[in-house]
């Protein structure tokens, strides 16, 4: 297949014109039947892509329709049935690719297509007179990740799931009529739902699980005409697997309890039912291994993280402080607030004796020029801060029991560890996002109460009250914005103004006076 004839009718696929896009889909037909050996992938999800936008392109639902049917015949004029199934793979995957640029006006004609694709993708299994190798194959467009169970196309796998049964018993009634449709055996029908067990087993969306059971897995039994055997030891043996959860154990268990399972089965079908249970642990096993390599080096990257130690053991259990997570990683939304802080205790301490300082129950000040220091590492701040909430939970259930005489609550009301919970209350400050109610960093004395005595810091820095500047933020009223309205007095009549088009400027249009004149009825 040449691949510049083939990007040339791709972009004659997607064209605005109608008998354009029908002169492309034509040439493509031809271009089919040329082909003799394997065609390239890339090629093909190339001109699955165009063929997709072709139906994307039509409007009219008779001649959506009728398209859709002749894209999906397309893949009759390879002469190679490989290539045929893998027409079908790419043209899904195409359609998963595209499917979240849907919108609500293409979402019936793209519905309708699913249909139409399921229907001949049984119908090409059927001609193949349900061959293993293309069952195989079938097997593997289901399990394609970049496919129908992608999870960035959640509604192509519904709707794919919901039409299955339709159109194997649409396919089977007409093919019937004409003597054409051949009868499954138990290994092949087993063929057919081993990737829908193996969907079951694999699967955590629990949407497209409950899905997958209502339309497939129950109904699979009571398709007419169907040899079920195989299917159902299956499924009696893998509900007895190891490695399998337990909501799938019981979905199992439910179609096992609603048919009688025949366990008389040959030999032959006994091995087919053992390598399908194999295959399908295989699978499980491979998603778990991957999933524990994943979860290891996430680990390593973000390093282990210590226990908070007597702390924990004492208070019995981790709270977090606002804005922070369980492993002293920060949210989104005070992702740039946090790093600012640390612990500046050492530097208060180094500037000010202990003796000299007398702090009431209901004050408390920290330097702003110590705590909002440039950013360095927030994962030390993190754990500090949760240890700084713990103990200070400990020092308020202590006071509120009456333990006023405890060695423990002495030392939680040291001037040191007082600087320390002042700190912890400026973080929650930085948490109630000031900056968004005060849109000017320089307005911070609308945010706190500054004192700049030289008896109280001798070094005259700026400090704020805790207590005033939490109540100050919570209740402080947002500012207008500088685009709202101007006041217009009530009294003042608004002006109608239009564009002269003589003067080429913008005029006033006079107020309109009602007349009094009145005409006779004869002028």
């Amino acid at each position: 297949m040449d691949e510049k004839i083939a990007q040339r009718l791709c972009h004659m696929l997607a064209s605005c014109e109608e008998a354009t896009r029908q002169r492309a889909l034509r040439s493509i037909e031809k271009l089919f039947a040329q082909t003799t050996e394997k065609v390239d992938e890339l090629l093909l999800l190339k001109i699955c892509k165009a063929l997709y936008y072709m139906l994307w392109m039509t409007d009219k639902p008779l001649k959506v329709r009728k398209v859709a049917v002749t894209i999906v015949e397309a893949q009759s004029r390879f002469a190679d049935r490989a290539n045929r199934m893998h027409f079908f793979s790419c043209l899904f995957r195409s359609m998963s690719m595209e499917w979240p640029l849907l919108d609500k006006h293409r979402l019936d004609k793209m519905l309708l297509f699913v249909r139409i694709v399921v229907a001949s993708l049984l119908d090409v299994l059927n001609g193949g007179r349900w061959d293993m190798g293309e069952m195989r194959e079938f097997a593997n467009i289901v399990l394609d990740k970049q496919g129908i169970f992608n999870k960035r196309s959640l509604g192509l796998a519904f709707q794919f799931i919901q039409v299955f049964w339709e159109e194997f018993r649409e396919n089977r009634e007409g093919l019937l009529k004409k003597n054409e449709f051949v009868e499954l055996s138990d290994a092949a029908f087993l063929q057919l739902m081993a990737p829908y067990l193996q969907l079951l087993v694999t699967l955590d969306n629990k949407q497209v699980l409950n899905t997958l059971d209502m339309y497939i897995l129950k109904p699979a039994a009571t398709v007419p005409g169907m040899p079920v055997q195989g299917f159902l030891l299956a499924c009696a043996k893998l509900a007895e697997s190891t490695v399998i959860r337990g909501s799938a154990r019981k979905v199992l268990k439910q179609i096992l309890k609603e048919h009688e399972n025949t366990d008389d089965a040959g030999q032959e079908l006994q091995k087919q039912v053992d390598e399908t249970i194999a295959a399908i642990e295989a699978a499980v096993v491979e998603i778990r291994q991957a999933d524990g390599e994943s979860v290891a080096a996430t680990t390593d990257a973000q390093g282990s993280t210590d226990s908070t130690g007597a702390v924990a053991e004492l208070s019995g259990e981790s709270d977090d402080v606002d804005g922070e997570l369980s492993d002293g990683s920060v949210e989104e939304g005070d992702f740039e607030m946090v790093p600012q802080l640390e612990d500046v205790s050492e530097e208060l301490q180094a500037d000010v004796p202990e003796e000299d300082i007398e702090l009431d129950s209901g004050e408390g000040f920290v330097s702003l020029a110590e705590a909002f220091l440039p950013r360095l590492s927030k994962k030390g701040l993190g754990k500090h801060l949760r240890e700084v909430a713990t103990l200070d939970k400990v020092r308020k259930f202590m006071i509120a029991s009456g333990i006023e005489d405890h060695e423990m609550l002495k030392r939680l009301n040291s001037p040191k560890m007082r600087r320390q919970l002042q700190l912890l209350a400026l973080h929650s400050i930085r948490c109630l996002n000031p900056d968004r109610r005060f849109k000017c960093a320089r307005k911070l004395n609308r945010i706190v109460n500054i004192t700049e005595t030289s008896e109280a810091l001798p070094s005259r820095r700026r400090s704020i009250d805790i207590a005033k500047a939490i109540h100050n933020i919570k209740f402080v009223k947002p500012e207008k914005s500088s685009l709202r309205k101007r006041d217009r007095p009530e009294n003042e009549p608004k002006k109608r103004v239009v564009f002269n088009l003589k003067n080429n400027q913008v005029a006033t249009i006079p107020k309109r006076t009602k007349s009094t004149l009145t005409m006779p009825m004869w002028y």
